[in-house]
């Protein structure tokens, strides 16, 4: 006999896992699982008849009970029909739960990942936060149905076939008991090996989502650059390593059958084997060897489904740990219990300090190291500096996509990390060079500036942007869709959406981060014109990227591998600063 105690099917971990899994997720469906707990029970006790009347159809043939003949067949009927009408139910309940607790979990996964904060969303690529939405939330739907189908349906129909067999006859009974439980050992062996080859192998989807996402998205730059070669190479890579986690997860389910296929051809032949003896003698009947052998056939299909649950099972916690270690990480760019509305006195124009500000992405190297400057309303300031010299940083401060490390940064006196988030980014627009655009109209790409907007707001918003114009030109004009990405636009097109959305939200401070960088000559100078008539009353701040154009900003703040190298306006930078003087010689920042 196996011993048993040594054999931990379910560790505590998994305890843990399922114990919060019931109460984020299943709970709430309590009347549908015990609903389907019932119709599992008929299932059961369905299959547990047969045995029986085949064995009392066999008795009353021998015993030559003509009538047997037309009253069995009539029950048999009756009985497939009750278990046929009752599994239909049962799998339609079960699938109704497991589908249902499917899209609750990528529904608060998609939630948690929207409020995640940037710094811990950026540690993954987009195409790992796809793949856990869907391969692993898959994996623990499958789980959750093999849990009812399997590891509670089969059980109680084994159980009810072998308290049958208990009853017809105790010592045939005690022979299966013996052989049976010794398929259990390799079985949770193989079980255990499995959940670490599908942690291995979701991390191999993971790779393969993310590498064909990065290359889809790059496609431009990967025909411009000949690179069609090199990405085909990478690609099949990826899946060759996919193909030889997948074959070694199904290679430990494919040991399990033959498993139990063995035992269950042994069990056959040693109860055959002793009942033809038991019926020579005359302590077994025929019919009564008949109804075993049938019992003990039907209990061969649930034992082998009971014994792949297993490896279902590991794979499914091995998804449900990982989505938990994505849930448990909380976000700390949060609105405290005590924060207030951040509000902007009418008839004023918000002002923007820094106070000995230092901020890092890594933990490592400095983005910013003891910022300190002051933003009077109303005015327009450019940050300029080399690449990685902190200027966007100071753009995701002040919007609070990121909080520094130490200081502080107020507007209007008041300290952002005070204020409700929400309050704070309503008066901030913001008109990115990575422009988002939505596989939607025009009409929804544009209010998303402003989810109140009117469709008149809406249409003279696009005037305003230069944008009106060409979306008319389309045959179905602001209910044209527009592709993914927007790769159907130009990218003048696309930053003239970002600034319709900015127009349409008309907030007091207005952040330009590169908003014109790849754009063509012509195209960023029509941009220009648009944006000074959108920065009127306004507090700008703009990341610039050609210092010809600095005498137009109010202040300059000068950044350097993120320290603060010189601070005034155009003219007092040219006096007191020499490496403003060496940048103004190539006209621009890198």
């Amino acid at each position: 006999m196996v011993k048993m105690k040594k054999i931990k099917f379910i560790t505590e971990a998994n305890k843990n896992l399922i114990k919060n899994f019931y109460k984020d997720f299943i709970h709430k469906y309590n009347f549908d699982v015990a609903l389907a707990f019932v119709l599992l029970i008929l299932v059961a006790i369905t299959a547990s008849i047969y045995p029986y009347l085949i064995q009392s159809v066999f008795d009353n043939l021998l015993d030559n009970h003509r009538d047997s003949w037309i009253l069995f067949p009539l029950i048999i009927a009756l009985v497939a029909f009750i278990r046929g009408v009752a599994i239909f139910l049962q799998i339609k309940q079960v699938s109704k739960i497991s589908l249902s607790l499917a899209v609750d979990v990528q529904k608060k996964l998609t939630e948690h990942l929207i409020n995640t904060d940037l710094i811990e969303l950026n540690k993954l690529s987009s195409g790992n936060h796809v793949s856990r939405i869907m391969n692993d939330v898959v994996l623990i739907k499958e789980g959750f149905e093999r849990s009812i189908n399997n590891l509670i349906r089969d059980t109680l129909t084994i159980l009810a076939l072998m308290s049958y067999l208990i009853w017809l006859d105790w010592l045939l009974s005690i022979l299966v008991f013996v052989i049976y439980p010794i398929a259990l050992r390799p079985i949770i062996k193989i079980g255990k090996k499995q959940n670490m080859i599908a942690t291995i192998l979701q991390q191999q989807l993971e790779i393969v989502t993310s590498t064909l996402t990065e290359m889809l998205q790059g496609i431009r730059m990967v025909k411009s650059y000949n690179l069609e070669k090199l990405e085909i190479k990478r690609s099949k890579s990826v899946l060759n390593s996919l193909f030889k986690k997948m074959f070694s997860l199904v290679l430990g389910r494919a040991k399990v059958l033959p498993i139990l296929e063995i035992l269950g051809g042994v069990a056959a032949a040693s109860v055959i084997s002793l009942a033809g003896y038991r019926v020579s003698i005359g302590e077994m009947s025929p019919g009564s060897v008949v109804g075993y052998v049938t019992a003990l056939l039907m209990i061969a299909q649930p034992a082998r489904a009971l014994g792949t649950f297993n490896t279902v099972f590991q794979e499914a916690m091995s998804a449900l740990s990982r989505i938990y270690n994505q849930l448990d990480v909380k976000p700390k760019v949060t609105s405290l219990p005590s924060s207030t509305l951040f509000e902007i006195r009418k008839g004023t124009i918000p002002s923007i300090a820094f106070e000995n500000v230092d901020f890092s992405y890594n933990c490592n190297t400095k983005a910013l190291d003891n910022i300190n400057f002051f933003i009077k309303g109303g005015t327009k300031v450019a940050l300029i500096g080399q690449s990685g010299s902190g200027k966007s940083s100071i753009i995701n401060l002040i919007a609070r996509f990121y909080d520094p490390i130490n200081g502080k940064i107020s507007i209007n006196d008041q300290d952002i990390k005070n204020v409700n988030i929400s309050s704070l980014r309503k008066n901030i627009g913001l008109v990115s060079q990575d422009t988002v655009i939505y596989n939607t109209s025009f009409f929804e790409n544009i209010r998303y500036g402003n989810l109140k907007a009117t469709k008149k707001q809406i249409i003279n918003a696009a005037k305003n942007a230069g944008i009106h114009d060409f979306i008319i030109s389309n045959h179905l004009g602001y209910n044209s869709i527009l592709s993914e990405n927007g790769n159907n636009l130009s990218g003048g097109q696309k930053q003239r959406i970002s600034i319709a959305r900015a127009i349409l939200k008309d907030a007091p401070i207005l952040l330009l981060d590169e908003a014109t960088s790849s754009l063509d000559a012509k195209t960023e100078n029509e941009i220009n014109k648009t944006l000074n008539k959108l920065i009127i009353n306004k507090t700008t701040i703009s990341v610039a990227h050609k210092l010809s154009k600095m005498n137009s900003f109010d202040q300059i703040i000068f950044l350097g591998e993120g320290k603060l190298v010189g601070i005034g306006t155009h003219k007092e930078l040219l006096k007191s600063s020499t490496f403003y003087r060496k940048l103004l010689k190539f006209h621009e920042i890198e």
